[in-house]
Formats: C-alpha cells, sequence, structure tokens
C-alpha cells in the first residue's frame, strides 16, 4: 500500500499499481469489494501511502466511510459513519463536489480537527490529505474517494489527474456493483441517463442506449453495424478516436473531456474495453463547463478589479505629501511600474516641446539607462512622435510594437540612432500612450511599455483615466505647497537681514537653514543693527509654527522690537512691551526672543531671555559657558512681564565669542536638550580659533545639522574685537 511520498509527474507513478487497480476493481462486485480494493490498491496508484472510501447513505443525510489502517496494513477494513455536515474532507468533498486538498499536516489539522482525522494524522504521521467526489456515469455523486502522504504534496496537475482517474475508476466500479443484477444489466444499460454505445475493434457500431440515439441524432437501426468514423466524418483524427483507439490498444479505461462540434457540446467520456471492443458513456457537462467558464471570467474579472484598486490605493499613497510638480510625475512614474508596465517614460509641455522628465525600468540594470533619457532628444510639437500625437489630441495611443513604431519616424541623425538603440534595448512590446490632464489641460504624457507582455485592454486606459484623475489632485495640492511656500518665503526675506551690518569692534556671523521637511520655512530669524545710543543690538527670535502664519509673526515681531530697541528701552523692557502687543492682537501667538545689547567701546553687554536659550559665551582662552541668567515668560504670555532682575549684564574681553542660536539647532526628536548644548559647546570651543564669525556658523551648522531636522535653525555669532 505504500507508495511515493512526492509526485513529481505522472510518468514517476507505478504504471503497473494503477493497472492493478483497474483490474481488482472490473472484478469487484460489491461496494464493500470495491472499498477494499481501494484500500488494497489505491495508495500504490495514486502514488500515496494509503487511500480509502466513503458512501453516501441512500438517504442523503448520512456517509458510510471504510478506514483501512494506515499504521496497520494486516488489520481488517472497518466502516464508520459520519453526517453528512460533519468536517470531514470526505463529507466536505461530497457537499461540495470539488476536491478537497490539503497539502501539509498543519493545514489538515488547522480545517479539520475533527478527532478521527487528528488520530490518523498522528497515528500514520501523514503530511498531506485529498478527497474527491466519487460519481457515476451520469454524474451522480455516489460518495468519495480519500489518499494520504507521509509527506507534504504540491498536487500537480499531472498528479490531480492521476488522481481524478483514479475515482472515476472507482465511481464507475462502484455504480456497477450498486445496479448489477443478473436480469437488470440490460435494462440498466437502456434506460440510464447517459448515452451509451459499444464499438467493435474496427470502431463499428454495436450496440446503443435510447440516450444515444437521441445524442447521436441517429436511430438504432441506422447506427448498429454503421462504421463510426464514416458515420460521424468528424470524429476521423479527432480526440475522440484517439482514445477510442487506446483503451482497445492498452486493454485499460479512459476518461477524458471534449467538445463535439456536431452535436455543440462538451461532453465527459467513459471508454472502457471489453474482448469485443470498448464501451463508451457520454455526459453532457456543457452547463458544468459554462459555469466553469463563467465562474472563471467572474474570478478574472474580480482579481483585475481588486488588483487595480490596489494599484489606485498605492498611488495615491505614493503621491500624497508630493511638494512640486516635478516630484508628483517622478512618483507616479515609479507607481506604474512593475504593476501596469515594465517600463515607462513621461514627458510634459515646456514651451514648444515635450520634454522628458521621468523613466523608469523595472529591471535596476536598465534603471539607470532609462534614466539617461530624462531630459533628452525633446519632441517638437511639429514632429510625428506618437506623444505628440497624443498630447494635440488629449486621447490614449494604443501601439502593438511601441519602440518599433517610434524608431520607424525617426531621422537620420546621430541623436536619433542613439535614441532609438536605447529604446531596442530597453525593450519593445505592447505600449500605451495617456494624457495625464488637470484643470482641462494635458500637463503630461505617459508612455508605458509592456517588454514582453500582452496588449493593454480597455480596463487598463479606464484604469489611467482613474490615474489622471488622482494626478491632478496631487497637482493641485503640490501647487498650493509650493503657493504657500512662496509665500512665506518671501515673508522671511523680509524679516532676515540681507547683509549683516558691520561695526567697528564687533564682527558679525549669522546663518538660518530651514526644516527638512514641511514647507521648508519656520519663524526662526536674527537681526542685528545700530542703536541712536551707538551700541549695537543683536536678536534671534523663534515664532512658533511654520508657513505663512509663522512668517508674517516673525516680521512683525522683528519691526516691533526694533522700534523698541532703538527708542533705548533696553532689552527687558522691550521685549514686555512686544509681549503686551502680541497677547493683545494674537492671544494664540507664542514665540521665544534672546536680547543682547553690546557697547562696542567697553564691551559692556545687557541681555534678556523671554523663555528662550540663553547665550554661549567662549573666552579668549577657548573655554565656553552656557551663561546662566533667569529667562524671563515667553512673547505672548498673559502673566507677569519681564522685569529688571530678568535682565543680565556681563563684559566682553578682547577676542571673546558670544553664540545666540534657536532651540532647533540642540533639540530634536531622540536627543535631549543637554546632549545638544554640550555638542555645540564643544563644536563652539573648536572652532574659536579657526575661523571668523561667519566661518565658525557654517562649520558649525554642517556639524550640527549632518542628518534632517524638523525644525527651523538660526545662529548668530558675535567676535568682540576692541584692537581693530
Amino acid at each position: 500500500m505504500s507508495g511515493a511520498d512526492d509526485f513529481p509527474s505522472s510518468a514517476a507513478v507505478d504504471e503497473a499499481a494503477l493497472w492493478r487497480l483497474a483490474t481488482a476493481l472490473a472484478r469487484s462486485e460489491t461496494s464493500a469489494a470495491v472499498a477494499e480494493t481501494l484500500a488494497r490498491e489505491g495508495g500504490a496508484a495514486a502514488g500515496g501511502y494509503f487511500a480509502n472510501m466513503a458512501v453516501l447513505e441512500p438517504d442523503g443525510n448520512g456517509v458510510r466511510a471504510v478506514h483501512h489502517s494506515a499504521v496497520e496494513p494486516d488489520a481488517e477494513p472497518r466502516w464508520r459513519s459520519f453526517a453528512l455536515s460533519d468536517a470531514v474532507p470526505a463529507c466536505e468533498a461530497i457537499r461540495s463536489g470539488l476536491p478537497v486538498l490539503l497539502r501539509s499536516a498543519e493545514e489538515i489539522v488547522s480545517r479539520y480537527p475533527h478527532p478521527d482525522l487528528l488520530a490518523e494524522v498522528e497515528g500514520a504521521g501523514l503530511n498531506a490529505r485529498a478527497s474527491l467526489p466519487l460519481r457515476s456515469a451520469s454524474g451522480l455523486t455516489l460518495g468519495a474517494v480519500g489518499f494520504g502522504w507521509q509527506h507534504p504534496q504540491p498536487f500537480s496537475s499531472a498528479q490531480l489527474r492521476r488522481l481524478d482517474l483514479i475515482a472515476e475508476l472507482t465511481g464507475l466500479a462502484l455504480e456497477r456493483a450498486l445496479r448489477q443484477a443478473p436480469a437488470g444489466l440490460p435494462r440498466i444499460v437502456e434506460t440510464m441517463p447517459n448515452a451509451f454505445f459499444s464499438l467493435d475493434g474496427g470502431l463499428r457500431i454495436t450496440a446503443v442506449n435510447a440516450e444515444g440515439e437521441r445524442v447521436l441524432g441517429a436511430t438504432r437501426a441506422e447506427l448498429v453495424g454503421a462504421d463510426l468514423l464514416e458515420f460521424f466524418p468528424a470524429a476521423a483524427g479527432s480526440t475522440f478516436e484517439t482514445w477510442y483507439r487506446r483503451a482497445i490498444d492498452s486493454g485499460g479505461p479512459v476518461f477524458f473531456e471534449e467538445y463535439y462540434p456536431t452535436i455543440k457540446a462538451w461532453y465527459e467520456v467513459h471508454a472502457w474495453p471489453d474482448q469485443h471492443g470498448v464501451n463508451v458513456s457520454l455526459s453532457n457537462v456543457s452547463a458544468r463547463r459554462n459555469v466553469e467558464l463563467e465562474r472563471a471570467v467572474a474570478l478574472t474579472e474580480a482579481e483585475q478589479a481588486n488588483a487595480r484598486l490596489r494599484f489606485l490605493g498605492e498611488l495615491s499613497s505614493r503621491l500624497a505629501g508630493a511638494r512640486t510638480r516635478v516630484e508628483v510625475f517622478e512618483r507616479l512614474a515609479r507607481a506604474v511600474i512593475p504593476i501596469m508596465a515594465d517600463w515607462c517614460t513621461l514627458v510634459v509641455p515646456v514651451r514648444d516641446e515635450l520634454v522628458r522628465l521621468a523613466a523608469v525600468h523595472r529591471d535596476p540594470d536598465l534603471d539607470a539607462l532609462a534614466r539617461r533619457l530624462v531630459g533628452s532628444y525633446p519632441h517638437s510639437f511639429s514632429g510625428p512622435s506618437p506623444g505628440v500625437v497624443v498630447y494635440r489630441s488629449g486621447e490614449p495611443l494604443r501601439l502593438a510594437r511601441l519602440a518599433e513604431e517610434i524608431i520607424a519616424g525617426l531621422d537620420d541623425s546621430a541623436a536619433s540612432a542613439a535614441y532609438g538603440r536605447t529604446l531596442q534595448l530597453l525593450g519593445d512590446g505592447p505600449g500605451l500612450i495617456v494624457p495625464i490632464s488637470a484643470e482641462g489641460e494635458v500637463v503630461a504624457i505617459l508612455t508605458m511599455i509592456r517588454s514582453p507582455g500582452g496588449p493593454f485592454t480597455d480596463a487598463d486606459i479606464e484604469t489611467m483615466r482613474e490615474v489622471s484623475g488622482r494626478v491632478a489632485t496631487a497637482l493641485l495640492d503640490a501647487q498650493h505647497v509650493e503657493a504657500q511656500r512662496e509665500m512665506a518665503s518671501a515673508l522671511q526675506a523680509a524679516a532676515l537681514p540681507a547683509t549683516l551690518p558691520t561695526f567697528e569692534h564687533v564682527e558679525l556671523g549669522a546663518a538660518y537653514r530651514a526644516a527638512s521637511e514641511g514647507s521648508q520655512v519656520g519663524g526662526d530669524w536674527y537681526d542685528a543693527f545700530e542703536l541712536q545710543s551707538g551700541r549695537i543690538a543683536l536678536v534671534v527670535g523663534d515664532a512658533a509654527g511654520h508657513g505663512v502664519q509663522a512668517a508674517a509673526m516673525m516680521t512683525q515681531m522683528r519691526n516691533v522690537l526694533r522700534a523698541h530697541l532703538f527708542d533705548s528701552f533696553g532689552p527687558s523692557d522691550s521685549l514686555t512691551r512686544l509681549s503686551r502687543l502680541i497677547a493683545t492682537q494674537d492671544p494664540d501667538a507664542f514665540a521665544t526672543i534672546i536680547c543682547v545689547e553690546i557697547d562696542p567701546r567697553s564691551g559692556e553687554a545687557t541681555w534678556a531671555s523671554a523663555g528662550h536659550p540663553n547665550p554661549i559665551l567662549v573666552r579668549r582662552d577657548g573655554s565656553s559657558a552656557h551663561l546662566r541668567g533667569r529667562p524671563g515668560p515667553p512673547i505672548g504670555w498673559i502673566g507677569a512681564p519681564l522685569d529688571q532682575r530678568d535682565e543680565h549684564r556681563l563684559v566682553l574681553e578682547a577676542s571673546d565669542r558670544l553664540l545666540m542660536f534657536t532651540d532647533g539647532l540642540v533639540e530634536r526628536r531622540g536627543v535631549d536638550f543637554e546632549i545638544g548644548l554640550t555638542h555645540l559647546m564643544i563644536l563652539a570651543e573648536q572652532t574659536r580659533d579657526g575661523a571668523d564669525a561667519t566661518g565658525a556658523c557654517e562649520a558649525i551648522l554642517r556639524d550640527m545639522l549632518s542628518s534632517a531636522h524638523e525644525d527651523d535653525v538660526c545662529l548668530l555669532i558675535a567676535d568682540y574685537r576692541p584692537q581693530r
């Protein structure tokens, strides 16, 4: 009973085992004998470990299964009853009419936790099971056959054909055993619902039943004695003749399904030889084939619809957050590969030409070659390029071999020759060129090529129409982001000094860096100017938020604070007046600011902080210190204002360096403030003697902002140089 544990091909299974099974089934006169024959010979015939059979009870509600012990091969078979609704593979195969294929032990246990089945898996070490419906020649379900293997099974097409054949042989034997009676055989054949006829060794018709007369379209008198191939010329050389002769020559049964053109129907054909020739039973399975075809078409359509929805969903995710038109188009080109095509290019109108903006190939080695097309070989609107045709018409264009069509229209120039060779290397095949439109205007042309692959369908075109709509939305979003960025940049440009002023005895350096993400314009700023007293005012501020609103608030604060400092109110009083004004005008506004006034002649400095990090002082000897001093409340705070106790003083000595900065320089996600501050102080010491104020700014920012940063950053450095 044991056999091969896997099933690499039909040739790998012992054909003698199948012959032994067929011969033994032909001699089995009772259902019990059929079951025992299958249990004894079926495992080897299937290339497995064991086989068994289950029979549907006459009432249609119960199933009686013969269990042949796989653990004790010499044990007597035992019959066991199940309800048709039980969760066992045989009952499932009978209920559904479909094979139940369990490729591994894990799949068996998870799908059918029936105690008998679990005991069988554990006792025999099973790792695969299969149950197939057992049908009569007329298609009536009689029961099920089951098989077991000790290793996981792939259930290849060859293996499934072998299992189907065993099920058919068993079904015929069981049907014969159930109906056989000494005087009843002619009546059964005559009244059976299937067409039946017999042929002799020369394929001459020797007998036909009533249903055979109807199916073959002739009377018994016309058919009996006639040569099958002469009476039905369409059968000559067909699958029918081939299989009938194979049954006679091999001496074994055959089973196949074939379309009968004369009758215009699909038939399931069983042919088995006897000493006189071959017996044939025909079952019309057109309804089943049509249902299967409809199911296959519906399944294909459903899979295509799901794939289309997944693609559109992924495209929307990729387009989300694109900040420029170029970024939208690049993400689009990357999204269509490899789902819609093997490679693609995207061109946009620039003045009177189409210029390639993106090119992507699914093959990494060819992707570098595709990128070389970006920006090269523009297409004039007056030229014959297919992309130009689509741009003018606004309608998609399908081509059987896109590269070939494009190359045929090129001129004889060296650039055209290079372009043509590149297209050939990237691969030719069916192509689809589609317009991408926004607000009623074609803004890009996307060319997709399948190399190799099937042609683009109407469904593909409809998908790309939806793609165009989603790209249009992404372009509008990117346009809005660009407009916001331009406006915020203009406001910030007005707030930051175009150039730093120069002063006697005080040398300045400053730098600003926008955040790595978002609008890239925030509320950080710096300022430096001379007061009417001759002192120098230095300011660094950080208005909460990003974008236009933060930039506008920053500009307002800068101007108001300038006025107060110029009128000699001093750092603390000027910040207090600014805070009261902002709290009155915009209660939601919030900012931190550090203000320093320096007397360039004496080096005396006064500073105050509205919730802002204190400055760092680097002395002439290279040591650094984070200045101590109580900060006042932030700008916009409605509580107690700054007072003179919040104003601090120090005296700068020759070659001292003062650093003022926003918290984005030392604070970021995952980095503690104290760690960032220590890093900044170390860099301040290291750059003390090696660079002037401007050079030190650049060196510090380059080191501190080596990775992406989420906040804007300002750094202002003042060197006290009284000897100059």
